[in-house]
């Protein structure tokens, strides 16, 4: 019963992690594509994402800030390692049409 608990609290921080990667990547993308004053450059736009995301171990490296035809292109990796689960890696994009 106890393993069953804690696979479940796992699998919720996992999806929770999930959420916060995937909601950092969109603000990343929207920061920017508006061009906002902290997102002048696809460094700052990465730092950025990194700031939203708060999650340790996950920085600006870890992004991918790119122009493609939908607009700014902001993607992600973050290494999960749970209590339970084996290590899995958890991706995320956003794109956000500038201008």
């Amino acid at each position: 019963m106890t393993l069953m608990l804690f696979g479940i609290f796992d699998i919720g921080m996992a999806m929770l992690t999930e959420t916060r990667i995937n909601f950092a990547a969109e603000a990343a993308a929207k920061c920017g594509a508006i061009n906002a004053p902290m997102c002048g450059s696809p460094s700052q736009t990465a730092a950025y994402g990194a700031s939203i995301a708060a999650l340790p171990g996950l920085n600006a490296s870890a992004f991918s800030v790119t122009m493609a035809a939908c607009g700014i292109y902001v993607t992600t990796t973050y290494p999960y390692a749970g209590m339970m689960l084996p290590p899995i890696t958890l991706s995320a994009g956003a794109c956000y049409p500038a201008g």
